[in-house]
């Protein structure tokens, strides 16, 4: 009789801790796999990290389950301790069981969006918003690089700005219409947080073009659709309070925080001791095994960028027909500052951020490529490290005796620069 109630009791107690508990099931690609390291299932759930469980992989076992335990549906993050994404959002609740794959082209130090994800409609219905975002987004940043294209025409300047501005209303608007259509809580209370800061002029540099009465009424909305969703019911609370922080906002996506718990993020050869190069000084700026300053004898333009910079990306045009047009008397050296060969390669190939020969223009010119991460050790090289850099881009411009003339000057600005050092050579 005891055995039969026990057999009874367990299916009933498995259900009830399956139902306090979500799983997470996940399988990797041979690469990421090809170093035997561990998965960590982590998230930051009203300010507190917690590492819900791991899971270690190798070659031969390149597929297992995680659990843990969230108290409403809510963001967790997968990381990988050596290699793959830098992080991969879920947004799971309890009783949840789903199932995601990592392919070899996730690898990076950066946050991925996973389109093979089984069993969570809302992690999709983040996903499908967040590709959407990012697609606006590219479309802004191609606008805003034509619109700071060196020597750009007034009437074509204005013509580019109009459609910078509808876009970017189009945008906003976007946004406003998934708070009222969302079926997930997080994806829509995350972006609901936004809208009623904006809508409050929290920012200075607002440009949003919510009102409190267009915040007021997708409050009405939300309250109605998510009653018991106790980030709603915080948002609900601080809409009344004034200009204070919204607390349902207490997660940022991208998981900057949440790289300390990885010793891949962790720099072993941290030094505290910084010579940052000035104005009058020479350049003298060992990347690997190179001196930048073996290129004295021309002008010289170091500039330190990346793929994920997006002033950066904005500055591609004007660099590359600064090049172009001091092709004689310029040398342009690019120092990436991504972390991966991969990220760094992605994007010059998707920007053209290469040399073009005499058979590919009538104007060629050369751009000089750096790296300022040891892809073997994946360490920063010691010569950038001492620079100090905090911000990109991060740039110098170097006259022929090795000397920087200018340091993180605007590229516009360093063509009329040149213009005028290259017409004082020239008068007699």
């Amino acid at each position: 009789m005891l055995t039969l109630v026990l057999l009874m009791v367990l299916p009933l107690a498995a259900r009830a801790i399956a139902h306090k508990t979500f799983a997470v099931t996940v399988s990797v690609d041979s690469a990421i796999a090809s170093i035997p390291q561990k998965i960590y299932l982590v998230s930051r759930i009203e300010r507190e990290f917690q590492l819900h469980d791991s899971l270690a992989i190798d070659s031969l076992h390149r597929k297992g389950t995680m659990h843990g335990t969230v108290p409403y549906e809510y963001n967790v993050n997968l990381m990988f301790a050596r290699r793959g994404p830098g992080s991969v959002p879920l947004i799971v609740k309890n009783g949840d069981s789903l199932s995601i794959h990592i392919g070899d082209e996730d690898d990076g130090f950066r946050f991925r969006l996973v389109d093979k994800v089984e069993n969570s409609p809302s992690t999709l219905e983040f996903i499908r918003w967040q590709t959407l975002n990012d697609s606006l987004q590219e479309k802004q940043r191609a606008l805003r690089m034509a619109m700071n294209r060196y020597g750009i025409a007034d009437n074509e300047l204005d013509s580019l700005k109009k459609e910078y501005r509808a876009l970017s209303e189009a945008s906003w608007w976007q946004r406003y219409n998934f708070t009222l259509t969302g079926n997930s809580p997080y994806c829509v209370v995350e972006e609901a947080s936004a809208i009623l800061s904006y809508a409050k002029n929290r920012y200075s540099w607002n440009d949003a073009p919510y009102t409190m009465a267009d915040a007021d009424k997708m409050m009405n909305h939300l309250i109605r659709k998510f009653p018991d969703y106790p980030p709603m019911q915080a948002l609900a609370n601080d809409s009344t309070l004034g200009d204070g922080y919204t607390s349902a906002r207490s997660f940022d996506f991208y998981a900057i925080e949440l790289r300390r718990l990885s010793s891949r993020f962790k720099d072993q050869t941290a030094d505290s001791t910084y010579c940052p190069l000035k104005v009058g000084e020479y350049l003298n700026i060992y990347v690997g095994g190179t001196n930048l300053n073996n290129y004295r004898g021309k002008y010289v333009l170091v500039d330190f960028w990346a793929s994920w910079c997006e002033p950066c990306l904005v500055e591609i045009p004007n660099i590359k027909l600064m090049a172009q047009m001091f092709a004689d008397d310029l040398d342009v050296l690019l120092v990436s500052m991504d972390k991966t060969s991969k990220a760094w390669w992605q994007a010059t190939k998707k920007y053209d951020f290469r040399t073009k020969t005499r058979e590919q223009t009538d104007k060629p010119f050369t751009l000089h490529h750096f790296r300022a991460y040891n892809d073997k050790t994946g360490q920063m090289w010691p010569g950038v490290k001492k620079l100090g850099i905090k911000t990109i881009p991060h740039n110098y411009l170097v006259d022929r005796s090795g000397r920087i003339i200018a340091k993180n000057i605007s590229i516009p600005l360093a063509i009329d620069k040149l213009k005028s050092l290259l017409d004082k050579e020239k008068q007699p």
